[in-house]
């Protein structure tokens, strides 16, 4: 906990001003006299404790304990109390400062007075008036947060079980985690899918002074093809007229010769307008970051922090894009004495949000203080990002931004021929005022001329060509997300909050996906993959992007009537007449889902088996796993990080190929084969389709110590498939003594008693007598070390 207490002028009792940040408390113990004692809670202060579940039979009752931090900050509370008459509970605006609030209540068991005050922008007269206007703490608000808590817990705990049973014992789930992995996911599906098409057009560039370049558009009074006239299979989806090479280059070399000439057949101008976009919020903070200055959401996020922590930009968790009137004055006046006043907008812009699913607890992202462009103190990224919200910010209130916007259509004949062989169009835009784009280009001394990417032309004009060229384009594939544009997806999908979209991406990347060295690019990990199958197969209904984003409208509901909130986790877990529930899709997949059917992804046929082959996560050993291609038992591990639009159908042939042997001989009958793991290898004994009679897969035996797979022998595969090995009975219990060999190392074994042997050479050289003293003498027991 931050406090903040002013120096004491008489022994009157103060008030105990509660807030949830220490930049709020330092900032706002400006603004109060000496009568108040500021304290932050410095977030939440109590959580479900993970041993503690959710009680689901009882009204879904959940036990809330204090953090160690709440530890801290109730005792440090309690003991300011002691000197003050009253508690003013001033954390944030939204659910979850309203759950701080009554949980600050709830622990401290004040004897005092308790108000609740809330304001949306730290100024003197923002906290002033709210102190004017106390109210109680809102229970709804409060059960809508503790609903969202249990619907998380639940999410989590439920899901992550699932898919750490079918896939692997590290991925885990989360409500709004999952819907984010399964859109990159969806992503990486649809560029293996895409087919690409390919069309030409003509470029040419005109002698005139200026030069500019026009694009062929029509040939024969027939539009041609572009990128828009193909769907994702390479298929042209309108009455268009894709051009051949051919026809290309004729063209082109026909201009170049003077065979066509080009004629200005319309000129068109019209106004051009560019408005300043709205203020920052948290999630178009990050968008602007990475595209700006190339910054994750990670450092944004650390570095926005920081500026806030040293007081030089308002607090950085903004579900709004909107400043307050007062900040709104701020701006304006700072522009009026930087820019003058005639670049100062006539009238206020972005005064509301028309934006879906904001708690509006905070106001827009900006500077503490309007005038101070180049503070002190801060490193070159640092810098960077408080440039970039000052700028921003300057720019929302200034004039637009105001041109001209200019399109030539220019057609091609034969000398002498009132044919028209080609249509080519031109287009360009010269913004005369700068206005907002002063405050990203400014100019200290005169406007910009009036310049044009046109020359003086006039319909009739014959231009000459400088150059002509064919060119070749391929249609694209959908990007890959990168962080910016999978927040800007999810919250327009309604997914999340911008405070959580830092977490979101971070877990996402530690978890479920990568990035090729140089790119930012969200790639699906051979485990993220694996994860969304599961998820689609056994949970579509709950991680539907329009689930998730109608369960976040239904918590802004239960906020205005708590009675709800009891529905909505009913109708999450239980089955109802519309939905199957929680509990139920849990129970089926932990029935039906075959674990060997979670594979990531399918990689076609083997052309010579005809086997399918597919890529699987692989299971954890020893602390590690490796995900691997399976085509009919034959195995290669293969990167987590495999890009499937390169790693093929051919590569993965090749590799099982490279990775299959000869067999080492056979035994019984059946050949021997080495598999290679990432913890090492094994012998397998035939394969799938080389099987006695009632035997349902492959015989295998571990590799004994000392065995290294690239020089393996078939008698070291003898002496594999030997073990367990007999020695005798175990005069004590009656029991056969085996020697065998497991994670660990080789071990003996009668009935439940088991030794480690020291000596791993001794598997098959250990006789009765040594094998009867070892499991005679008392049994040491392994301690786990402390975290």
């Amino acid at each position: 906990m931050t406090q903040l207490t002013s120096p004491t002028t008489s022994s009157s009792k103060k008030k105990l001003f509660i807030v949830e940040s220490p930049v709020k408390a330092k900032t706002i113990a400006k603004f109060l006299g000496d009568d108040y004692i500021i304290c932050a809670t410095v977030g939440h202060i109590a959580d479900i404790p993970e041993s503690s579940a959710i009680d689901v039979s009882n009204g879904f009752a959940s036990h809330y304990q204090l953090t160690a931090n709440g530890i801290k900050v109730v005792k440090d509370l309690q003991k300011e109390l002691k000197r003050c008459s009253e508690i003013i509970l001033a954390t944030d605006a939204d659910r979850e400062g309203e759950m701080i609030a009554a949980h600050v209540v709830e622990f401290l068991q004040p004897s005092v007075p308790v108000s609740r005050v809330v304001f949306n922008a730290v100024t003197k007269t923002a906290v002033i008036d709210a102190l004017e206007t106390p109210r109680e703490i809102d229970w709804n608000m409060v059960e809508a947060a503790r609903t969202r808590r249990v619907l998380d817990r639940l999410f989590g705990f439920e899901v992550t079980g699932i898919s750490r049973s079918l896939i692997r014992s590290n991925v885990t789930a989360g409500r709004v985690q999952s819907p984010g992995l399964c859109l990159v996911v969806e992503r990486e599906l649809e560029r293996l899918a895409f087919i690409p098409a390919e069309y030409m057009d003509v470029h040419v560039h005109s002698e005139t002074e200026p030069s500019f370049t026009a694009k062929l558009t029509e040939v024969l009074g027939k539009r041609i093809a572009s990128g828009k006239d193909f769907n994702e299979k390479g298929e042209l989806t309108s009455d268009v007229l894709v051009v051949s090479r051919e026809t290309a280059e004729e063209i082109a070399s026909r201009l170049l010769e003077g065979e066509l000439h080009l004629e200005v057949s319309d000129i068109k101008t019209k106004p051009a307008t560019a408005n300043p976009k709205p203020p920052l919020d948290m999630s178009s903070l990050y968008q602007e970051a990475e595209y700006r200055l190339g910054m994750s959401t990670s450092e944004t996020r650390t570095i926005a922090n920081k500026l806030h922590h040293v007081s030089l930009i308002s607090y950085p968790r903004a579900d709004i894009r909107v400043h307050s009137a007062q900040t709104r004055q701020q701006i304006r006046s700072a522009i009026a004495k930087l820019y003058g006043k005639e670049l100062v907008c006539p009238f206020d812009r972005y005064t509301s949000s028309k934006k879906k699913l904001t708690q509006g607890a905070h106001e827009a992202i900006h500077p503490t203080n309007m005038h101070l462009q180049s503070p002190r103190g801060l490193n070159q990224r640092e810098m960077m990002l408080y440039t970039l919200i000052w700028q921003h910010t300057m720019a929302t209130q200034m004039v637009s931004a105001t041109g001209v916007s200019t399109s030539v259509t220019l057609q091609a004949r034969q000398l002498g021929d009132a044919e028209v062989q080609c249509v080519f169009s031109a287009s360009g835009t010269v913004y005369t005022e700068l206005g907002y784009r002063r405050v990203y280009a400014p100019i200290t001394e005169t406007e910009p001329e009036d310049v044009s990417v046109f020359p003086e032309l006039s319909v009739g004009d014959v231009v000459a060509v400088s150059t002509a060229e064919a060119k070749e384009h391929h249609t694209k594939a959908p990007p890959r997300y990168v962080a910016a544009s999978l927040i800007k997806e999810l919250e327009e999908r309604g997914i999340g909050r911008p405070s959580t979209y830092e977490s979101i991406i971070r877990k996402l990347k530690d978890r479920f996906v990568w990035s090729k060295p140089g790119s930012n690019a969200l790639i699906p990990t051979v485990t993220g993959l694996a994860a969304y199958r599961m998820l689609q197969r056994s949970f579509s209904s709950i991680v539907d992007y329009d689930f998730t984003s109608n369960l976040e409208e239904q918590l802004d509901l239960i906020a205005e009537d708590s009675s709800l909130g009891l529905k909505i986790l009913n109708d999450f877990y239980f089955d109802t007449n519309e939905s199957t529930g929680l509990q139920t899709l849990v129970s089926d997949a932990s029935v039906d889902v075959d674990p060997r059917d979670m594979f990531a992804i399918q990689l076609g046929e083997h052309p010579e088996s005809g086997h399918p082959m597919y890529v699987r996560p692989g299971r954890m050993r020893g602390g590690r796993f490796s995900p691997y291609v399976d085509c009919n038992g034959i195995t290669v591990p293969i990167s987590d990080e495999t890009c499937f639009e390169d790693f093929t159908a051919r590569e993965a042939v090749n590799l099982l190929q490279s990775h299959n042997p000869e067999a080492l001989g056979e035994i019984d009958g059946l050949p021997i084969y080495i598999k290679v793991t990432s913890t090492g290898g094994y012998f397998q004994q035939g394969t799938q389709d080389q099987l006695p009679e009632g035997i349902k897969k492959p015989r295998t035996a571990s590799l004994l110590p000392g065995m290294n797979p690239q020089s393996v022998t078939l008698e070291d595969a003898i002496r594999a498939f030997s073990l367990p090995r007999e020695l005798g009975i175990l005069e004590t219990t009656g029991e056969m003594i085996l020697v065998k060999v497991g994670p660990f190392g080789p071990y003996v074994q009668a009935g439940q008693e088991t030794r480690s042997l020291k000596d791993k050479s001794a598997i098959f050289s250990i006789t009765h007598a040594e094998a009867c003293e070892l499991l005679a003498t008392a049994k040491t027991v392994r301690r786990r070390r402390k975290k």
